[in-house]
Formats: C-alpha cells, structure tokens, sequence
C-alpha cells in the first residue's frame, strides 16, 4: 500500500544539482503545513494538540483517539481544509492507529492525556524567566526540558507555540547566543516532541523552507537529533524533508554546518533503515522501500561527487558516515544498488591527490597497495557468492590491514608529505572497510555471514604486529557498533559469537598501544549491550564506564589488574550457552609467543572459571573436552599446570558432570586422563569425587546386565566401557587421596561396589568351589606374592591398603586371594578369606553388612554368592555390636540353602554351620529348621559338594547341641552319614568321616545305639585307615580312634587306642592278628566282603579299600593258619 496524494509519490530525480519542489506538489503541501499551525493556534487556547505520531522503536508506540474526533468541526471549513491536507501526507493522522503488535498491546490507549497542571505550571514559569532573561538560560533550559522528558500530557496550546518560539528564536540566532545555549534549547525541543512531534516537525520545516538562506547549524542539529530519537514518526515527514534538503546541500559552506547537515543526512537514513526493519510495527500503512530509496538517491549523488573530498578530518569523518547510512538504505533497493557501489570510492578527492603525488615512483609498493586496498573495497560487493566474498573480504583485511605503519614508511626514504598522504588514503580504506563490512552484513541479498567476517579478522587481532592489531580492533569496533545498531531495532541476536569475541577481544585489554586497549574496551562494551538487552537484564553505566578506566596506564601491573577487573565485569553479564567458545578461543591464546596476551589470557581464563563457572553446568562436558585436547598438544608444562588448574575450578562448581564426563574417556587411560583424576583426588574434591565414583559404580553394578554367556562376543557398550573406567579411576583417586580415614568412612560403599564388580566379572554360571579340607587364612599359602589382575581387584587392594597394615595385604598376595577373587570355582573361598581379613582389621562395618545383605535377594545370582560367602565368613566371628542384626540374615540363609544354584546352597550350608558357633543365641532359635535343611542336604547325591558342606555343617552343630540336644536326630544323622563311608568322591567320605567323629564324641548318652552303629561301620573305618586322599585317610583315623570304646572287642579296643606311632598299614596288619587271634568269625566275615566286595549291609566297597581288604587277608593269612593248628 503507498500514501495517496503525498510528498512520497515524487518522481525520481536524476543524479545532479539539486533541484526546486515540483508545483502544485510538495511545495503546496509545505505551505499548508505551516499555515496549519497558525490556524489551529486561532481556535484557542483550550483546543487540544494534535495526536502524537508514532514514537521511537522501544519500547512501543502510542495508540491515542485522534484530535479530529475532539475539535475539529464540519463547520470550520478552514481546518477541514487542513485536515484534508494533512491526511494526504501523513494517512495515520485522522484515523485510529492499529496495535503495536498482535493483541494490541501498547503503551496508552484513547484520548490524549489532560494537560498536568503541574507541569504546565512549571513550563510557564521557566518560559517566562526565558523571556525575561532571569537566571541561567541555560539552567532554565535544562529544567524545562527535564520537565517535558518523557510526558505525555499535553500543553495548552498557546504555551505551546511560546515554547516552540522561544526555544526556536535561540536555536536559530545569528549572535548573542553561546553553544551551550543553543544546545540546551535544542534539547528542549526534541522533549517537547515526544507529546507534540507535529508541531515541532511542522516548526522545523518552516525553517528548511525559507528560501535564499541556509538555516542555522542547530536546525539541523536537531533535526538530526529528532530522529534519531523519534525515527518511525519521522517517516511520515522524510519525503518533504529530504526534498527540502535538496535545496540547501548546495549553499552549505562552512565546516559545522556541513557536518550538521551530514548528521541529518545519517541519522534520517538511519531512521528509515530502522523503518525497513520495523515497519509492521506501525500504525500507519506500509511505505515502499522504493520511494523512500527514491529521496535518499539524489542526495547521495550530491554528498558523493561534491563532498566526499573534503580536508578537514572532521569533515571527512562527518561525510563518509552520511554516505555510508545512505549507502545503506540505497542497497536496499535494486535500481539503485550497483550506483551507490561504485560511487562510493570512484569520487575521492584524497584518491585523485594521493596518486597526483606519487605519480613519479609508480613501481613504489606502499603506493601500489593503497591504490590495490581500493581497487578491492570496489569489487566487495553483496552480490557475490559466499565463497567469493570471503576470498576477496580475506584479501582486503590483508592489503588494508597490513600496510606499513608510519614508522616503517618513514624508513623506507618517504617524505613527510608523501606520508601524511598515503596515511590518509590508508586511513580512508580502513574506515571503508569498517563500513562496508556492516553493509555486507546488513544486505538481504548477501551471503556473508557474521561468522565469516570474524574468522576473517581473528587472524589480525592476533598478529604479531601491534598496528595490525590496532587497526583489526578499529574496524572489530565499527562492525560491533553496527550490530548493537541493528539490535536496537530488530531485537536480533546481532552477535552469536560472543564468547568467541570476549576471549579474543578480552586480553587485548593490555596491549601495549593504547589507542589498541582502548579499541578493545569499546569492543567489549557493544558485545556487553548487545548481551545485556538479549537478557534482558539491565547494564550498569558503571560497568561501560569500567571499560575505559586504567587502560591508558604504560605499568604493566597496573594494566593486568584492570584487565583482571574488566573480566570480571564482563563474567556478570557472560551467557552460559558461550562458555565452550570462549575456553575453545582462550586456551588457544595460551600458546601465543607474547608472552603479555598469553599471560592475560590465563587471567581472563581463570577469573571467567572462577566466576561463571556455577552458570555453565550445561557446558561442562564441551569445556572438559577443550580442556583435555588443549593438555594434548600443551608444550610447556606451566601450560599444563594451568589447564589443570582449571579442571579443578570447573569440579569445584560442578564435580559430577566432570567425572560423568572424564568417564567417557577410552582405555587404557593415557598420561592426561591419570593426571586428571590425580588432581582432583589430591584436591578438597577428592573425597567428594571418590563418593560420587562410588555411587556410580554401585549403581552400575546393580543396572549391568552382567557378563555375556560367550566369552568370543566382548561388550563394547558405553554401559561396559564405564563399568570399566570406574574401577580405574578409583584406583588414580584413591592412590593421591591424602585422608586416610576418610577412605575407611566410605569402605562401606566402596568395598561391596568393588566386590560386586568382582562378582558380576565372574560369568553367569557359577561353579562349586573346592572343599577346602583345612579352612582359614593359611590354606594354599605360597611364598611368591600375587598381584591383582583385574581392575577391580587393583582398585580394591589400593583401597584396603590405605586402610589396613602392609602385612596384611601381603598376606592376601601370598594366599592368592587376587587370582582366586576372578576365578569361578575359586571366588567364594577368596570371598572368605578376604572378609575374615577384614574382620581381623575391625573393617567389617554396620554398613559393609548392611550392603552386602541386600545382595541376598538380588537377581542376579553371582551377588547372591558373594554374599553368602562373606556370611560365611562373618558367622564365624562376627562383631559383637551386630550380632542381633545377624537374624535376619540367617533367617534368609536358611532359604538360600535351598537355592536351585548349587554353588548359593553350598556357602548358604557353610554359613549355617559358622554361626552355629559364632551365633549360637540365633542358631538355638532356629535349630528345627536347621537341622531339616542339613539333613536335607545329605540326600543331595547328585551334587557331592553340597552333601559335603551339610555333612560339615551338622557336624558343628552337633559339637554345640550335642546328642541330647539333638533329640531323634542324633539317629538319623548317624544312620545317613556311614551311607557316605564308601563314596566316590573324597569330599564325602572326608566329610562323612568327620561328622561320624563328632558324633561319636557325642554319643555318650547314646551309647547303645552308637555301639549298634559302631559294630556296623567299624570295618569302613579300618579300611580307609589308607584311603588315597590322605586328608580322608587322617580324619579316619581320628574317627576310628573316637569309636574304638563303642567296639565290643576289648583287645580290638586296646590296639586303636595304643597304636600311637604305628602307620595306618601297621595298624591294620595289627588289627587283623588280633582278629586272627580273639575273633576268626570276624575275619571270615572280612574274607566274605572281599569276594563280594560289599559291605554286608550291601553297600559296595571303595575301589582302594576292596585293595587294602585284600592286603589285609593276605598278610594274615598264614598267621590265620597257625592259629588254626594250636587252637585244633
């Protein structure tokens, strides 16, 4: 949609003088304008003001009932005539103005507010000190305009058209007027307009349109000043006001008001920039970008070929930001686009001059790349590839960038003319340069990217050289001063890269140069604006004022303090999301050979860690992987100290992330990895860390899945890989970890989270463990030591070595506890010999116990037997203050006996048969259903082992209750127990003989029934006196021995128990000529068993005791037949 019958409909002018307003056109409408104001002055002074247009971009606009509605009438054909003009310029005047923004929000609604009498109280009294010349015009100004600021009542309108006058006679006097007056009624003025802009533009205009004289330099001044304040209300007014420009660009003379006039030209493109970006903000309909390039165009021509080549600096500097605004506008649009390129460095008067001068040494390469920086700057150009921009952007940064200094140029024979001509050109490109980057940036038909500029400078921010550094920071600052522009309008995140900019911008901040330091605080202060405003938080005047200050002190000191303190204030406002990019750039900075940035970078990296670093928990494992790359390539080892130092900082804020994160790491662990977990175990951390590896490692134990049924299809899982790491890294911890008691408070955690590892390394099936015929800390004793072999059992020998004696580790390397811990068959006895040396150490706590109880019911079966092996073990003498806690415990056993797991049963029996004696009190309550499982038990043939452990078990219980105790069982036991005197396996007959023992010592109220049972086995017994396992051929013996008084042969009787220092084989030759002599029917009984080689209760004879029956009969043979003939 366009306006209708408005300025803005005007034909583009050609490129040239500029020319008078059409008739009938613009020129009518202006006129109109001013005489509107007069007109509604008549009506009185109870007449409201007109509506506000539309305001500033921020923080919204006003929605207010128009003034048409309130007091102009049909009836007066004067201001109907008006009206109608006005609607015809300005479509938003006359009609309701839309919402800001979708739900028609905004700042005020309705009707224009009443005036405050107050404040038109006030406004009278300082107006009439003005006009009375009383007190301090310029504090008179100031308070009014302190009156005015920000209101949005209005004024009656005739101390409205005072002020306007008052303020306006002042701003436009020839003489008799000082600047400060001047500028003091200027900014009046721009007050006033935020509740009257039309009439302050309408004043204004009135001042452009007098012809044959140039308005004053503080017309313009606030003019300028008026959009940059009110920039949407402007652009209603832009067509006419540019237009009115035109007319006067060729009269300016003087330096100040040109520069005013530039001013007015950069701040009105910069205003309808802001228009382009925020036009669906508006209240009034939408102005093609078209038309508006269309005013700006002729202007442009003009400032280009007429004052592009001013002298003075502050002209120059003045012209080339009003070209570069209204370049930017111009770009928008495509008639005008490739002409604003080419213009913009083809007219220069410093060009033409700088090659006037040096046309006598054209092979000189200083002048040759002047001319090059230039020849450059003209091909950038927004319509170019994204490759080929950064290419080309590359090589301007180059050529521009890397010209000689001064210095160098001076040594290389130039003339002090030559150089302040070549400097200037230099000077021009660079500021070029800085402009044209934004441009590139801010063209929608560019490629280039934010990103790409910055890669592009990052390499002259970091030169060698500190001009080249002094001029990237020139140019760094002019492209942040566009951002933070753009993001006052748009809201955008202008800048993505700032954490990347602050580590590299940040320890720029003690350059040597000051004109550097102060470039990279004004840096650092656009990112903190940008930052803040993305925030939303408010920035402290001080913290932009901080940038500044001591940065221009030469001490060195001094200088790395305020750059300390400048980190600190940018850390207040630093977004966590930057973190990584910024440790990405820092550490980078670490390895610069300047030695000053290097050193500033360790502050910068320092301080942000220090105080940022309880922000960026979601950033801890990009910034670890930083870190731990960067110790990779380190060379110098304060370097790694430094890296090192900073991993602490980053575990003091978050500990766990770190070790989340430093368990990701591959094995073997390399040099870096180890160092990593030995400063945080050598830390205030270590405990905290070793705690939490702890946990980790508990909770993936109990979640694993457990070793793989094959041992060919290895477990390459994250989950497997951390089950692994966290062994490991305990180990690194715990051998730094300086509290030697603090590791002996969390042994009940890291002790069952050690084991249980162990036990899940086993494999799923799990096998018996060997009956061990001698239980304790000496079986299978070795005089060589051996080492852990697992990660596991290392991290658990470093562990109980920080707790325990020297020797007591040493005594479980001798026993082979380590190797036998990762054995199947071998784990449970390793389980109980390690517990009965904890025992002995007092470290089997309340909290080990409770742990390892929970694994009683857990599903997974290899707990389950770890378990019961160190109940096992516990039962035997378990710590006083737990016995009464131990019931449950045994409640629970008594039900893993019957286990379906033959290797749970087996350390479940055990356990029952160690508490007879270290539980007694517990047992007695128990005793039934004891004895119903070890009886049980026996009658398990098919699992040798377990029949064994029972056999074992009810022998202690039967040591405890004896016969008495007993009751009917004391018969059953010893009936089953002789059915295992010719068994097979040794572990039977080992253990049946040993139980028959006990009962046989036992039996002294049961004696005519053990003599009944003696008479029966007693050949069992002298037969396996020479059983091939000599362990079963001992305890026979000592069995033979204890049932020799139930043996009905007296003669029998006194042989056994005198056979001390007789050998087995002696003793039954002994025996057998006492049958020969007292007892021959016994002995053709024996002759009987070995033809049919079974006992006569049809039991069949062990292989090696039909042998020995047979070495027997044969030895007594011929004594047999002697005895025969004397008895004959």
């Amino acid at each position: 949609m366009v306006f209708s019958n408005s300025f803005l409909e005007r034909p583009v002018l050609a490129p040239g003088p500029c020319c008078s307003p059409p008739a009938g056109t613009q020129g009518e409408v202006f006129c109109d304008i001013i005489a509107f104001r007069d007109d509604v002055t008549m009506f009185g002074s109870d007449v409201p003001a007109p509506a506000s247009l539309p305001g500033p971009v921020a923080p919204s606009f006003h929605r207010r009932k128009t003034w048409r509605d309130q007091s102009v009438h049909p009836g007066n054909p004067t201001a109907m005539r008006m009206l109608r003009v006005l609607e015809g310029c300005c479509p938003c005047i006359g009609r309701p103005s839309r919402p800001t923004r979708p739900g028609g929000r905004s700042r005020g609604t309705g009707s224009i507010p009443a005036a405050d009498p107050a404040i038109a109280a006030v406004a009278t009294f300082l107006l009439e000190r003005l006009q009375d010349n009383k007190g301090d015009r310029v504090q008179n100004y100031r308070q009014l305009e302190s009156t005015l600021q920000g209101s949005d009542s209005r004024l009656p309108s005739g101390l409205l058209n005072r002020l306007i006058a008052e303020a306006s006679g002042d701003i436009k006097a020839a003489q008799g007027v000082t600047v400060d007056v001047r500028t003091a009624a200027s900014d009046v003025l721009v007050a006033l307009a935020g509740s009257h802009f039309l009439f302050v533009m309408s004043e204004f205009q009135g001042h452009l349109k007098a012809m044959g004289r140039t308005p004053a330099e503080f017309v313009f001044v606030t003019l300028g000043k008026l959009a940059s304040s009110y920039a949407l209300r402007c652009i209603p007014f832009a067509g006419m006001m540019l237009f009115a420009l035109q007319a006067i660009l060729s009269r300016v003379g003087s330096g100040r008001v040109r520069r005013a006039v530039c001013g007015v030209l950069e701040q009105w493109s910069k205003a309808v920039k802001t228009y382009f970006w925020s036009w669906d903000k508006c209240p009034f309909p939408r102005v093609e970008e078209v038309q508006l390039c269309n005013h700006i165009y002729p202007l442009y021509s003009y400032v280009v070929q007429n004052w592009l080549g001013c002298k003075k600096k502050e002209d120059r500097q003045a012209v080339l930001k009003a070209v570069a605004a209204m370049m930017g506008v111009l770009l928008r649009e495509e008639q005008h686009r490739e002409y604003a390129w080419d213009q913009v460095l083809l007219h220069q008067g410093i060009f033409w001059e700088a090659k006037d001068s040096t046309t006598e040494e054209p092979g000189d390469s200083v002048v040759s790349r002047a001319f090059l920086s230039l020849v450059q700057l003209r091909m950038l150009k927004p319509s170019l590839s994204k490759e080929k921009s950064c290419i080309l952007l590359a090589e301007c940064c180059c050529t521009i960038l890397s010209f000689p200094s001064k210095k160098m140029m001076k040594k290389r024979g130039k003339t002090a003319s030559q150089t302040q001509k070549i400097q200037t050109l230099h000077l021009l490109c660079l500021e070029g340069l800085g402009r044209i980057l934004a441009v590139l940036l801010e063209a929608e038909v560019t490629s280039t990217s934010f990103e790409d500029v910055v890669h592009v400078l990052q390499r002259w921010l970091t030169s060698a050289k500190a001009w080249e550094r002094e001029r990237a920071l020139q140019v760094c600052a002019q492209l942040l001063a566009d951002c933070e522009e753009r993001f006052e309008v748009t809201g955008t995140r202008a800048c993505k890269k700032f954490g990347f900019l602050v580590a590299l911008l940040g320890p720029l901040t003690t350059e040597s140069l000051a004109t550097s330091r102060r470039w990279a605080g004004v840096c650092l202060g656009h990112l903190l604006q940008m930052q803040a405003k993305i925030s939303k938080s408010a920035l402290e005047a001080a913290d932009i004022a901080f940038l500044q200050k001591g940065l221009d002190t030469t001490d060195d000191v001094p200088l790395m303090e305020t750059s300390y303190e400048i980190a600190k204030t940018v850390c207040k406002y630093f977004p966590p999301a930057q973190a990584t990019d910024f440790m990405s750039t820092i550490t980078e900075s670490l390895k610069c050979t300047r030695d000053e940035y290097a050193w500033a970078a360790e502050v910068w990296m320092i301080t942000f860690l220090e105080k940022c670093g309880q922000q960026i928990s979601q950033e801890v494992p990009e910034v670890l992987h930083v870190l731990y790359s960067r110790m990779q390539t380190a060379k110098k080892d304060t370097h790694r100290h430094l890296l090192l130092e900073a991993v602490y900082l980053l575990a003091c804020f978050h500990h766990e992330p770190v070790v989340d994160s430093l368990l990701q790491k591959p094995l073997p662990m390399d040099r870096d990895t180890k160092e990593l977990w030995r400063i945080l175990g050598r830390s205030s951390l270590g405990v905290q860390v070793l705690k939490y590896l702890t946990q980790k490692l508990e909770a993936a134990v109990e979640n694993s899945p457990g070793p793989r049924s094959s041992a060919h299809e290895p477990d390459h899982s994250q989950a497997a890989l951390e089950l692994l790491m966290l062994p490991c890294a305990i180990s690194e911890v715990v051998c730094v970890l300086p509290a030697k008691e603090r590791i002996q408070c969390l042994l009940p955690y890291l002790l069952p989270a050690l084991l249980g590892g162990i036990s899940k390394e086993l494999g799923r099936v799990m096998l018996l463990a060997p009956l061990t015929y001698q239980r304790g800390l000496f079986f299978s004793a070795s005089g060589r030591e051996d080492k852990p072999r697992s990660p596991y059992c290392e991290a658990l020998n470093l562990v109980l070595g920080r707790c325990m004696e020297k020797r007591w580790l040493q005594l479980l390397g001798k026993q082979g506890v380590w190797a036998s811990l990762i054995k199947r068959r071998a784990h449970a006895d390793a389980v109980c010999l390690l517990t009965s040396v904890l025992l002995h150490n007092q470290l089997v706590t309340r909290g080990v116990i409770w742990a390892l109880s929970q694994w009683l019911n857990s599903p997974w079966e290899n707990l389950q037997l770890t378990a019961t092996a160190f109940f096992a073990e516990l039962m035997k003498d378990p710590p006083e203050m737990e016995k009464s806690s131990l019931e449950r415990v045994l409640v629970i056993l008594v039900e893993k006996s019957q286990h379906g797991t033959s290797a749970v049963r087996q350390m479940a029996v055990r356990c029952l048969a160690n508490a007879v004696t270290g539980a007694p009190e517990e047992v007695q309550k128990h005793k039934a259903a004891i004895l119903e499982v070890l009886q049980r038990g026996l009658e398990n043939t098919e699992c040798p082992v377990v029949a064994a452990e029972s056999m074992l078990a009810l022998a202690e219980v039967v040591r405890k209750l004896k016969a008495e105790g007993l009751g009917s069982a004391f018969k059953d036991i010893a009936r089953s127990t002789k059915q295992f005197f010719e068994a097979e396996p040794d572990v039977l007959r080992y253990a049946a003989f040993s139980l028959y023992t006990v009962l046989a010592i036992s039996a002294s109220r049961k004696r005519s029934f053990f003599v009944r049972e003696v008479w029966e086995t007693w050949f069992s017994l002298l037969l396996h006196l020479r059983d091939p396992n000599p362990d079963v051929s001992n305890v026979c013996r000592t069995t033979l021995y204890v049932c020799a008084p139930f043996l009905v042969l007296e003669q029998v009787q006194k042989t056994i128990i005198t056979s001390i220092g007789l050998s087995a084989a002696q003793l039954q030759y002994k025996i057998g000529h006492c049958l020969v002599r007292e007892a021959p029917a016994l002995l053709e009984r024996l002759h009987g068993m070995a033809r049919s080689r079974r006992l006569e209760n049809g039991q069949a004879l062990h292989p090696a005791a039909s042998a020995v029956l047979g070495d027997i009969l044969e030895r007594t043979r011929s004594l047999g037949s002697y005895w025969q003939q004397r008895r004959e």
